[in-house]
């Protein structure tokens, strides 16, 4: 009775140190130069929760899908909600932000482009993108490789990498437009 105990507490324990150190992670950046430089984005004082990249010329949510831009505190509340591919997708058909609508999935291009190369857990900027977590995030382009249409590109913000996942598995979404 007292083995299985301690073997019980010994699971409990380590479970709870493993949440504890990805509870605490702190972005770790290599160097002082990065590669999404915050003056290549444009915060607009109307519109706070929406970015303009100026070396794309795209318009950029802030925040999550499932998420809102809290204007007092300059940062996200909520939790990001976390879609399979088709629903990202459908989603983007009827999504508005400041009321304004077009707005889309990313293609795997323009997703990389905010990539923030020189940091991990998580690899983006997040003087403008405060609340990324370092998980991955569906772009709209499928895989079109043979035998891979069961897959679409992703990235996964924990180390900036892309990668091909299955349409089903359930992913953060960040929307995008061109800039009016």
């Amino acid at each position: 009775m007292i083995v299985k105990l301690n073997k019980k507490l010994t699971i409990i324990t380590a479970f709870l140190m493993i949440l504890s150190t990805q509870a605490f992670a702190v972005q770790q950046c290599d160097g002082s130069s990065v590669t999404t430089d915050d003056e290549d984005f444009v915060i607009s004082e109307d519109e706070p929760s929406i970015v303009t990249h100026s070396t794309t010329g795209l318009s950029w949510s802030r925040c999550l899908v499932g998420q809102v831009w809290n204007n007092d505190d300059e940062t996200c509340d909520g939790t990001g909600k976390q879609l399979t591919w088709q629903e990202a997708l459908q989603l983007s058909t009827s999504y508005e932000l400041e009321q304004k609508t077009g707005w889309r999935v990313p293609n795997i291009k323009e997703l990389a482009s905010i990539v923030e190369r020189n940091c991990v857990s998580p690899s983006a900027n997040l003087t403008i993108f405060d609340n990324t977590p370092a998980q991955s995030f569906w772009s709209s382009s499928p895989n079109t490789a043979a035998g891979q249409s069961n897959e679409a590109w992703a990235v996964t913000f924990s180390n900036g990498r892309l990668d091909s996942k299955l349409k089903q598995q359930d992913f953060y979404v960040r929307m995008v437009k061109y800039a009016e």
